[in-house]
C-alpha cells in the first residue's frame, strides 16, 4: 500500500513553512501536492479560516451551550477585540499582585515572605500552566510553584509536606467553583493553613487566591472579593492558559515572562488570520491531521518533543485535542459517521527511543508525528545538544523508514524547529496547536467547545461518592 502513496517532499520542492520564529517541515507526509491542494480547496469550501475569524470576532461558535469562544481575546493586543476593557482589567490586577509578591510588598499573615505558590486545580486549570511553568522555569526559581491537581493524599502530603504555610500562596482554579477534586483539595489546604494558625478572613486573605466564574465564590470561602479574578463562559477550561488560570504563572515567572508568552500567542493569531492558506501554519497542520485521520486510517497522532522544557506540552495536547475533538455526534444531533479526532499520545523523544520506537517503526500500526526540537540550546551544554539535536533529525528520517517488509503499516512526519524556546515562540507553539484543533472541529462537522461525555462523568462520580459514603 505504502507503493502507492508519496512523499509531499517527492512533489513539492520547498515543505517548510515558517512563522513566529517556528519552521515546519511537512516532506515526510504521505501525499501528493495536488492531493494537498485539494485539501486546501476544501478548507476553502468549508470556510475553515472564516469560522476562525467569526470566533476571534466574538460570533457564537459554541452553539451547543449557545456561548462564544474567545480564548484569543485573553492574549489580544487589539483593543477593538472583543471584551477588551474586562481582560485587561483582570491582566493588570494579576501583575499588579504579582509585583506585590515578587518584590516584598505582599507578605504573608505572619510576615513573611513568599516563597512557594500551590496551584489547587484540574483539566485546564492544571495542564496548561503546568506545561507552561516547567518550559519556562528558572534553574533555581526564587518563587516555586506546585501543582496539586488529582484526589490522591499522597500527591497532597508530598506537596503540603515541604512547603511552610507561613510563606505559600494558594490559588484555587475551577471555572464553576464546583469540581469535585479541585474543592477537596481547597478544603485540606484550608485546613494546613488553620493548623498553622491562620484563621481569620484576613489571615487567609494573605494566602489564599479563588479563580473562577462563580460569584459567590469567595462568600464560600470566607474571603473578601478582591482576592478572586474571574474566569469568563466564553473561554473553554483547556482553553484558558491565557487568562487568570495563568495567575500563578504570572507569580512565579513574572509579568514581562507572562506578557511575551501572550504576545508570541497573539502574533500566530495574527499570523492564522491574516497568511495565505498554503503558507497558514496552523491550517496546514488541521488539513494534514484530516488527510491522516480519514483518508489514510491513522487512529493515533504522537508528539515527540526533543526538549526537556516541552516534555508537559504532550499532556496538554493530549486534553486540547481529545477533548475537543472526541466526538461522534454533530451539534445538529446527527451521528458522525467517518473518522473524528485522533487519539494523542507520546514522550520526550530521547528516552522514548529506548522505549516505544520499536513499535513505531517496526510495528503494525499507521501514526502520524509531530516531532519538535529548537535550535538554540536551553543550557551551556554544546555537545549535550548537539548529540540531542542529531537524534531529532536522524529520527525524524528513521521513523518513516520501515524496517518491515509489509507495506500496511507506516507513519507521516511533520518536524516543528523552534529557533529558541522564549516565551513568545512557546506561546505561538501552544496557540498554532489551539487553532489546529479548531480548525479540524469545523472540518468534521463538530463543536469544539463543549465535552458532554466529561460532564456525564462527573455526575456518575457523585453519585456514586454518596453510596460509597453512607
Amino acid at each position: 500500500m505504502t507503493g502507492s502513496i508519496a512523499f509531499l517532499s517527492e512533489t513539492r520542492s520547498d515543505c517548510d513553512l515558517n512563522a513566529c520564529g517556528l519552521t515546519l517541515n511537512i516532506g515526510r507526509q504521505r501525499l501528493t501536492e495536488e492531493e494537498f491542494n485539494a485539501l486546501l480547496l476544501k478548507a476553502q469550501k468549508e470556510g475553515v479560516l472564516e469560522r476562525q475569524v467569526k470566533m476571534l470576532k466574538g460570533e457564537v461558535v459554541n452553539t451547543s451551550e449557545n456561548r462564544q469562544a474567545l480564548h484569543t481575546s485573553l492574549r489580544s493586543e487589539d483593543p477593538a477585540s472583543p471584551h477588551y476593557e474586562e481582560v485587561n482589567e483582570t491582566r493588570e490586577r494579576m501583575y499588579a499582585l504579582a509585583e506585590a509578591v515578587r518584590n516584598g510588598q505582599w507578605l504573608g499573615a505572619t510576615g513573611k515572605k513568599i516563597t512557594d505558590v500551590i496551584n489547587v486545580g484540574i483539566g485546564g486549570s492544571e495542564m496548561g500552566p503546568h506545561a507552561v511553568y516547567h518550559a519556562l522555569r528558572d534553574i533555581n526559581p526564587s518563587i516555586r510553584l506546585h501543582f496539586l491537581s488529582a484526589v490522591d493524599g499522597v500527591l497532597a502530603d508530598r506537596i503540603l509536606g515541604v512547603l511552610n504555610p507561613e510563606t505559600t500562596l494558594t490559588v484555587i482554579s475551577s471555572k464553576s467553583f464546583s469540581t469535585r477534586e479541585t474543592m477537596l483539595n481547597a478544603e485540606l489546604v484550608n485546613e494546613w493553613y488553620e493548623k498553622a494558625g491562620i484563621r481569620t478572613q484576613k489571615e487567609r486573605a494573605c494566602h489564599v487566591f479563588l479563580v473562577s466564574a462563580k460569584e459567590s465564590a469567595c462568600q464560600e470561602m470566607n474571603l473578601p472579593e478582591e482576592n478572586r479574578f474571574p474566569i469568563w463562559s466564553w473561554v473553554g477550561g483547556r482553553f484558558s492558559v491565557w487568562g487568570a488560570i495563568g495567575l500563578p504563572l504570572v507569580i512565579a515567572l513574572g509579568p514581562d515572562v507572562f506578557k511575551a508568552f501572550l504576545r508570541g500567542a497573539h502574533e500566530m493569531d495574527r499570523h492564522m488570520i491574516g497568511a495565505k492558506p498554503e503558507e497558514n501554519l496552523p491550517l496546514t497542520l488541521a488539513l494534514l491531521s484530516y488527510w491522516n485521520s480519514t483518508k489514510l486510517s491513522m487512529v493515533s497522532h504522537c508528539l515527540l518533543p526533543y526538549d526537556e522544557r516541552l516534555r508537559l506540552v504532550v499532556a496538554w495536547l493530549q486534553q486540547l485535542e481529545m477533548e475537543s475533538l472526541g466526538k461522534s455526534v454533530r451539534p445538529d444531533g446527527s451521528i458522525i459517521t467517518t473518522r473524528t479526532g485522533q487519539a494523542v499520545w507520546g514522550g520526550f523523544g530521547n528516552e522514548a527511543q529506548h522505549s516505544f520506537y520499536q513499535w513505531l517503526r517496526d510495528g503494525s500500526s499507521r501514526t502520524s508525528i509531530d516531532l519538535v526540537w529548537c535550535d538554540e540550546p536551553g543550557h551551556t551544554h554544546a555537545h549535550h545538544h548537539l548529540v540531542l539535536n542529531a537524534n531529532a533529525q536522524a529520527q525524524a528520517e528513521a521513523l518513516v523508514t520501515r524496517q518491515s517488509p509489509s507495506e500496511e503499516f507506516f507513519n507521516a512526519v511533520t518536524t516543528i524547529r523552534i529557533k529558541k524556546l522564549t516565551p513568545e515562540t512557546l506561546g505561538a507553539f501552544m496557540a498554532l496547536y489551539e487553532h489546529k484543533t479548531t480548525m479540524l472541529a469545523t472540518l468534521y462537522g463538530l463543536n469544539a467547545f463543549d465535552q458532554p461525555a466529561v460532564e456525564y462523568g462527573k455526575r456518575l462520580c457523585r453519585e456514586l461518592e454518596t453510596k460509597l459514603s453512607r
